[in-house]
């Protein structure tokens, strides 16, 4: 009774070191894939905050570049409808001018012909 009693000490002393290997592999291995994991989501959340700023950067550049296209075109065309309205306040002063004389000549035309009716 006493050999059976020292061969199962010592088959649970076994187990019991086996065990406890077992658990300290079990805990490194857990933190080795905890931390491994960490890592890489690490990394992947900087990649995409890299890919994040370059968009970001090339969408500034594009409104940049279109912005100066629009300020130019807008300028451009300030520029055009400026000259327009020269052109057709001149030729409205044009065309006064000319209602102005026709007045006067029939005006003058009035008188000539109140005159001559007075004689």
């Amino acid at each position: 009774m006493r050999g059976t009693v020292n061969q199962l000490n010592k088959i649970i002393s076994t187990s019991v070191r086996q065990s406890i290997w077992q658990l300290i592999a079990l805990i490194v291995t857990l933190l080795v894939a905890i931390g491994g994991g960490l890592a890489y989501q690490t990394s992947m959340i900087d990649k995409r905050f890299e890919q994040l700023e370059k968009r970001f950067e090339q969408s500034n550049k594009n409104f940049g570049e279109r912005f100066d296209q629009s300020d130019k075109n807008f300028g451009d065309g300030f520029e055009q409808l400026e000259k327009r309205i020269g052109d057709r306040f001149e030729q409205l002063e044009k065309r006064i001018d000319q209602s102005e004389k026709n007045i006067t000549a029939r005006f003058e035309d009035v008188k000539q012909e109140v005159r001559a009716r007075r004689k």
